[in-house]
């Protein structure tokens, strides 16, 4: 199980709040940057799950990257970091 950080970009105070409507079912930590809000998963399949549902209803661009968390039990962690840009 990896951790995974989706940053919204670019969106509207509308478009956010349903986005965040969205985000309470997968129980997200959600964090407001001065870019924008990001928004914090236990698991990278649930924000999958979160930004497919997403692109059902909006248009945005979509840049995925990792970042190293060290190890865990002897295992690499990776964070999934997903940059979701309104178009």
């Amino acid at each position: 199980m990896h951790p995974a950080k989706i940053q919204l970009r670019g969106f509207s105070g509308g478009e956010i709040l349903r986005a965040l409507k969205k985000a309470e079912e997968f129980k997200a930590e959600i964090v407001k940057t001065e870019n924008g809000i990001d928004l914090f998963f236990e698991d990278v399949e649930n924000a999958r799950l979160f930004v497919s549902k997403l692109q059902k209803e909006f248009r945005f661009e979509k840049k995925m990257s990792t970042e190293n968390l060290g190890f865990k039990r002897g295992r690499m962690r990776f964070l999934f970091v997903y940059s979701l840009r309104k178009i």
